[in-house]
């Protein structure tokens, strides 16, 4: 820890004693630290680079959402210009952390966290302040590079597959096809990485983190990205429950059945770019713990094109990599 970094937390802890321990989180180009003060309270340092430009915007949507009653963590000091920022701590207790438990333990967690995030969901786009700092938001061109990404990261680096003439073009109509579904929801607010080890649990209730990534999207990127989440298994019964939940507190005009095919398909655009980045961040940033959730992720790709009966060039794809990277650790 720097001289800048003590001194930015002497000035806003009152204190010169401290211990900290860096914590190894996410995959982005941030350093995060847990400051434990002589009294035993404990704090959360956070440096972030400029590598990637959504992690300035952490701050300003943590303010949007505290101002809405979202669960999100406290601030306790910021320095833009030194992108430091001292927050809450809210402990180890992840989503993700009580994967083990049955789910008559969990199911009440993943039914607070969809109410929670539905009401992100509904907030009216013109209620968004003017001056909110939002990432790209999801458009033909951002669904294009997700593609690319999957391919490049996934298929060729991972599953080292030779995609032939016949199957890349079905792909390429099938994903054209997959987008112009995407576009036709209405958009709105997503957090964009909504998966287990983003929702921390404090005092029996979701606390969300890692939201700078925030834009407007496809509500159904958000729900694949916890019910489909590669971190976590969850059985088709307990799929089909959140699901069936989600559409209820929704109350949209259409049918549960239509509502199950949207949410495949945004859970198949969500996991082609988790397994991407699982590429990219295990092989070419040299992070192999990401790699260890490969094989989940595929799975759940598998199964994600299979319900969704309108990508079977995705489901091919999805099925010879899970056959080769079976093959590999047989």
């Amino acid at each position: 820890m720097n001289r800048q970094i003590r001194t930015f937390l002497n000035h806003h802890l009152g204190v010169v004693d401290f211990q900290y321990e860096p914590l190894k989180k996410g995959g982005s180009d941030r350093s995060f630290y847990r400051v434990l003060l002589p009294d035993g309270k404990t704090f959360i340092f956070m440096n972030y680079g400029n590598e990637v430009e959504e992690n300035a915007y952490w701050a300003g949507i943590n303010r949007f959402m505290t101002n809405i009653n979202f669960p999100v963590p406290l601030i306790i000091a910021f320095d833009y210009r030194q992108r430091f920022l001292l927050i809450e701590d809210l402990g180890n207790t992840d989503l993700y952390s009580q994967a083990a438990f049955p789910w008559h333990k969990r199911r009440y967690f993943y039914l607070r966290v969809l109410s929670e995030i539905h009401r992100l969901h509904r907030i009216p786009l013109e209620d968004v302040p003017a001056d909110l700092k939002l990432a790209k938001s999801y458009d033909r061109s951002l669904y294009h590079w997700e593609h690319n990404y999957f391919m490049e990261n996934f298929i060729e680096a991972v599953c080292q597959l030779n995609v032939d003439g016949s199957l890349m073009r079905d792909w390429m109509e099938e994903s054209e096809e997959l987008i112009n579904r995407l576009q036709k929801m209405p958009p709105c607010l997503i957090h964009r990485d909504f998966q287990s080890q983003n929702i921390m649990i404090r005092n029996d209730r979701p606390v969300f983190i890692d939201f700078q990534g925030m834009r407007y999207g496809n509500l159904f990127y958000d729900l694949g990205s916890l019910i489909c989440d590669p971190y976590v298994t969850l059985s088709p019964d307990e799929r089909n429950e959140l699901i069936a939940f989600y559409y209820r507190i929704m109350q949209p005009n259409y049918s549960l059945d239509q509502f199950t095919d949207f949410f495949w398909e945004g859970a198949a655009q969500r996991l082609m770019q988790a397994l991407g980045a699982f590429g990219f961040l295990g092989l070419k940033k040299n992070k192999p713990d990401f790699l260890k959730h490969i094989p989940n992720g595929v799975k759940n790709l598998v199964t994600a094109a299979s319900n969704a009966d309108t990508m079977p060039a995705l489901k091919e794809l999805a099925v010879n990599c899970n056959n080769k990277l079976q093959s590999k650790t047989a």
